[in-house]
């Protein structure tokens, strides 16, 4: 009976091994779907049709770095130039639309931020849309 309950050791002590170290590898290697962007102006799928944005605005769950931030904003004319990257203090990054002005058509902002208490660099991006009536 000894050798019964060895052998039956034997075998589970690699598969529980080697479960285990799936388990590992698998969380190691997963991407995690956390962003601490939270919200924006103009938001995320918004479509704008009352007045044209002169700003962006990002919302994080913490204050981001500046420093360590960047913005862009793509659309009909290409890239635009972007001015006086900043925080309100509100756990944001804002920043004035230069040039050109928008128009009506289809918007790219492209982000990335490390917030405060977190050594990690987040980026990301989302659509607006702008369809004034003309």
């Amino acid at each position: 009976m000894f050798n019964f309950h060895r052998l039956s050791f034997n075998r589970i002590v690699p598969f529980f091994a080697a479960t285990c170290l799936i388990s590992v590898l698998t969380s190691c290697t997963g991407v995690s779907d956390y962003t601490p962007l939270l919200n924006s102006e103009p938001g995320a799928g918004e479509t704008i049709n009352e007045r044209t944005p002169r700003t962006l605005r990002l919302f994080y769950a913490a204050l981001p770095d500046v420093e360590n931030s960047k913005l862009t904003l793509t659309g009909p004319a290409g890239d635009y130039s972007l001015r006086g990257l900043h925080t309100m203090g509100a756990d944001d990054l804002m920043v004035e639309i230069y040039q050109p002005a928008l128009t009506n058509g289809h918007y790219t902002v492209q982000w990335k931020t490390r917030v405060e208490g977190d050594d990690a660099d987040y980026a990301g991006e989302y659509t607006f849309e702008v369809a004034l009536p003309q």
